[in-house]
């Protein structure tokens, strides 16, 4: 079949496919599925591959198995006990194989009633589809596996082996995907690319930071307010902590200091005060006080080396204090190396043909400030790998969206990269 030819036959396709696409993202988002709690939409997600022929299996996070591995996360309490869904279509031996992955833990909503509706009602208003999760990223899920189902709608199907995955954890750890990378290679299954169908406005991703969370637990001396100066107060020195964090964000950020990749970013590094909480009561000075601290390095620094760094750091500001003040140092939650795909991959430079000829304009080519999956497979899996999906907004906050025509074009650019990826064969 003439490429031309196909090409038209996929958009025809997508087009009969397209409510079927918007069904199953609507049924996947009313499934809650905050990191920690994604068992639901998991059965659901075997279900629905079971149901289109795939052989399925499942993925537990044993930790025991991971722990020694240099990608591994420590869990955060209560966002642990998941398991990822990898379901496999088998090829002719002869093309290509092709790994979808993506996760389908979601982080959690904030007050419900700051939504326009329940963030696990999903709606579609204005060309976009409501719910948490929508974006990122069961809506690039549900448009792979659209582009899939219109070749089949066209009597065709992969000639090279197709895996889906599901992963867990991916908002807080990453040990979800690490899992499935170290099952794979226990099974001697590989794959010639990877593609997370991340929320990158149908951009083509590079490069990506790496990212980790850390805890820090300041205790001072309790007193009677009126008498404070007798106490130690944790709040006050909390605070004089995330100052100096400020500053070595400061630091890194520097022109001098800034990778390639990042370096028209004045502020491509982030430090975000995440969570505070302290004090016993009003009147009295408090005696703890707790930050959860999310930052950010580079490609090019080791994770644990920024770690370091910063606990140095917090550990200076507590000892400079006037008072003496306990603080403990945890580093629960992502441990995330940082990496870079170059362009001229063949499987980034395949989705980027594709792409022209599909939407018949260049691929843009971004680098991500946050994490993603893409680190596991392309690091410790040696699998060609990037992030290519759909256009959302309001992604981790109120009111995430996503567009119900980006769904359209990036469930056309993946049949068509299937296509060329794999090669095609008769159903």
């Amino acid at each position: 079949m003439e490429d031309t030819e196909l090409v038209a036959r996929i958009r025809t396709a997508v087009a009969a496919r397209a409510g079927w696409i918007e069904q199953q993202l609507k049924d996947v988002v009313a499934i809650p599925s905050v990191s920690g709690n994604e068992h639901a939409v998991q059965a659901h997600m075997r279900g629905l591959l079971d149901s289109l022929g795939f052989k399925t299996s499942e993925i537990p996070v044993e930790l025991d198995r991971l722990k020694q591995h240099p990608g591994y996360s420590r869990p955060v309490p209560g966002h642990h006990g998941g398991a990822s869904v990898f379901g496999s279509l088998e090829g002719d031996g002869r093309n290509r194989s092709l790994l979808v992955s993506g996760h389908v833990d979601v982080v959690p909503t904030g007050p419900e009633p700051l939504w326009a509706d329940g963030p696990f009602r999903p709606y579609v208003k204005d060309g976009w589809l409501y719910g948490r999760g929508a974006g990122d990223m069961k809506g690039g899920l549900i448009a792979a596996l659209g582009g899939l189902m219109a070749l089949r709608d066209l009597g065709l199907v992969p000639a090279g082996a197709f895996h889906f995955n599901t992963v867990c954890e991916e908002e807080c750890t990453g040990n979800g995907a690490l899992a499935t990378v170290e099952w794979m290679k226990r099974r001697q299954l590989t794959a010639d690319a990877m593609l997370d169908p991340e929320p990158t406005g149908e951009t083509i991703q590079l490069a990506q930071l790496g990212v980790a969370w850390m805890q820090v637990v300041i205790t001072g001396r309790p007193a009677h307010a009126g008498h404070k100066q007798l106490g130690a107060n944790a709040i006050e020195a909390a605070i004089h902590v995330w100052s100096r964090l400020k500053q070595v964000e400061a630091a890194w950020n520097a022109p001098e200091k800034r990778h390639p990749a990042f370096s028209h970013d004045a502020g491509a590094i982030k430090f975000n005060l995440g969570k505070i909480e302290g004090g016993e009561w009003t009147s009295s000075v408090p005696t703890r006080c707790r930050l959860d601290v999310r930052f950010s390095f580079f490609p090019g620094v080791e994770p644990q080396a920024a770690k370091d760094e910063v606990e140095r750091e917090v550990r200076a500001a507590v000892a400079a204090l006037p008072v003496p003040h306990q603080v403990e140092i945890g580093f629960d939650g992502f441990h995330a190396e940082p990496c870079e795909v170059p362009a001229e991959t063949p499987a980034l430079a395949t989705l980027a043909a594709v792409h022209l000829t599909m939407q018949g304009k260049e691929a843009g080519f971004r680098n991500t400030t946050a994490t993603t999956d893409v680190r596991h497979f392309w690091l410790h899996g040696g699998v060609p790998s990037t992030c290519y999906g759909p256009v959302a907004r309001n992604v981790h906050g109120l009111d995430e969206c996503v567009s119900v025509e980006s769904l359209k074009r990036v469930a056309e650019v993946y049949a068509l990269f299937i296509a060329r990826w794999c090669g095609l064969r008769a159903a």
